[in-house]
């Protein structure tokens, strides 16, 4: 069993630029009311399996643009990390910077931020309770989407991705646990529908202990 997770496309109305404090925290605000970027892709076909998105335009536009007509669960818990200006000043700093020193706050819970990484992980983990045993298809937001990310590895989940390095717009990551695999090779093929010798071999010593 597996799920797949996407990240939300690029919003129209990114933080990027220099910003006063005032002027992040109002970029922040405008892109979680943007839509994405056109998607000009293949429709994926849910195929029956239960959508899960966070609020926002962002997701609720993804999910549209890159889903055959469906009908989501619409939970705040997979809604992006809310950020807000490490300080008030009229002083302009790169969008990067404002990001940085929020993350580093998050981190020592200050109260500036509206939510402290403790607080992202415990929600990354009633995700993962929630979903974590299902096929669901679920799109979410790249800052909270890594969080979960690492919480899944803590919980012994394979994630297989897309891309390298940085998590891109419409990356997609599947989800599954460790105990589904052969492990016996580079991979890491599924027991279900194993692809070398070593997992058929593991797939059959399994079905003849059940």
């Amino acid at each position: 069993m597996s799920f797949t997770i996407i990240c939300i496309g690029q919003p129209e109305k990114p933080v990027q630029g220099t910003y006063t404090s005032a002027g992040f925290d109002a970029a922040v605000h405008a892109e979680l009311e943007s839509a994405v970027l056109p998607y000009n892709g293949r429709q994926y076909n849910p195929d029956g399996k239960q959508i899960w998105l966070g609020e926002g335009m962002p997701a609720q536009d993804t999910a549209n643009k890159i889903l055959l007509p469906c009908s989501p669960v619409v939970d705040p818990l997979l809604n992006e990390i809310p950020l807000r200006s490490f300080t008030d000043t009229d002083k302009q700093y790169p969008a990067e910077t404002w990001k940085r020193k929020a993350a580093a706050q998050r981190k020592h819970a200050d109260p500036r931020q509206i939510e402290s990484r403790q607080a992202v992980i415990e929600r990354a983990e009633k995700v993962i309770e929630k979903i974590g045993n299902t096929e669901a298809i679920v799109i979410t937001y790249p800052l909270f989407l890594e969080e979960l990310l690492n919480r899944l590895r803590v919980h012994s989940f394979v994630v297989q991705r897309t891309g390298i390095m940085k998590i891109q717009p419409l990356e997609r990551f599947l989800v599954s646990r460790r105990e589904e695999h052969c492990g016996g090779c580079q991979h890491n093929c599924f027991l279900s529908n194993p692809g070398c010798g070593v997992g058929r071999d593991k797939a059959l010593r399994q079905q003849r202990k059940e």
